[in-house]
């Protein structure tokens, strides 16, 4: 593993798009809830043990294949690789293949300004790459040379941390405590989903 490059931003986030499609697979076990919050216009109640396991889906899905290929099926279609920081010859331990999914959870808070903070690093590496020392890679050269972009990242920053705080206070003002659920409707009337049903969305 010699010749390898700081991966396009271009091809992570089609590698995000491909995901995103194959991970609403993973929904299927919530389709009754998300059918009827698409057709009908009642209150669709699901307790806060299924919101954490919708919330907690595209962490299984990064971690099982990190475990098998380093590379979730979208990184692996876009020639990307996950690698450990300090030796990329090396295969990821397993502790790394959780702590990278799990510090992406904090786009439940954050939204997308955790993965924004790669555009301050020539590497593009970002929060959940700090966290686990990871970071992507790919196989063939790059049309030019990673730049930083302290303008758009910062304006990326400001935005995803606003966005992500402001739908997390939703989600929590929406969540009936008292009886342990939440009304999926009105997590989206409040645009409180964005870091629990990203891959939703895609649909």
């Amino acid at each position: 593993m010699d010749n390898i490059y700081v991966p396009s931003t271009y091809r992570r986030l089609a590698a995000q798009a491909v995901d995103s499609l194959i991970r609403v697979a993973f929904y299927l076990p919530f389709a009754k809830a998300l059918i009827a919050l698409i057709f009908t216009e009642e209150e669709v109640l699901i307790s806060l043990g299924h919101l954490l396991l919708m919330f907690l889906i595209p962490a299984v899905y990064e971690f099982i294949f990190l475990v098998l290929m380093q590379a979730t099926p979208g990184k692996w279609l876009m020639g990307l690789k996950v690698v450990p920081f300090s030796n990329p010859t090396q295969k990821l331990h397993w502790g790394q293949c959780i702590l990278r999914p799990l510090t992406e959870r904090l786009s439940l808070f954050f939204s997308w300004a955790i993965y924004a903070a790669a555009f301050f690093r020539y590497d593009r590496t970002h929060v959940a790459d700090w966290v686990a020392e990871t970071r992507v890679v790919q196989f063939v050269p790059r049309r030019k040379r990673a730049g930083l972009r302290w303008f758009l990242g910062s304006l990326l920053i400001i935005f995803y941390i606003y966005d992500g705080l402001h739908s997390a206070k939703n989600l929590i003002h929406v969540i009936d405590w008292q009886n342990r659920q939440v009304d999926l409707r009105a997590l989206v009337d409040s645009d409180s989903l964005s870091g629990v049903m990203e891959d939703y969305d895609d649909l």
